[in-house]
């Protein structure tokens, strides 16, 4: 009488391709999250720096906004864009600054700023108003 007690090649191969296609499966999710999150970490640098660049100007906004005619009844509109380096990647800032009359009554300007990356060319922006005395 024989004694088999242990595995034939063919079952062990099989497992292997068998194990081998569960674990190439999840090496692609690996990968795809992991560029999922780099994606979602550069859009959340976009979005604080955009937000940043609002409170700045809210918080000085004769540094940022142009000097006005309190005595003009035009309406207004400027873009300003400036660029930043941060993590080794750099970004395109730009200030648009628009004011209507209801606005210029409030002593008021609407600020939108729109980030953009210059490596994947996605952007994010944030908008608010900005009231100067």
């Amino acid at each position: 009488m024989i004694n088999e007690k242990g595995f034939s090649l063919l079952e062990v191969l099989g497992s292997l391709v068998i194990l081998t296609i569960i674990f190439l499966s999840f090496f692609q999710i690996f990968i795809n999250s992991n560029k999922i999150a780099a994606v979602n970490n550069e859009k959340l640098v976009m979005i604080y720096l955009a937000d940043a660049n609002l409170e700045r100007t809210k918080i000085d906004p004769f540094e940022h906004l142009p000097k006005i005619d309190p005595k003009s009844n035009s309406l207004y509109k400027e873009t300003k864009a400036h660029k930043i380096s941060l993590n080794d990647k750099e970004y395109t800032v730009t200030l648009n600054t628009t004011q209507n009359l209801k606005e210029k009554e409030l002593n008021m300007f609407n600020i939108e700023v729109k980030v953009t990356s210059n490596t994947n060319k996605s952007s994010s922006s944030v908008e608010g108003y900005v009231i100067y005395e």
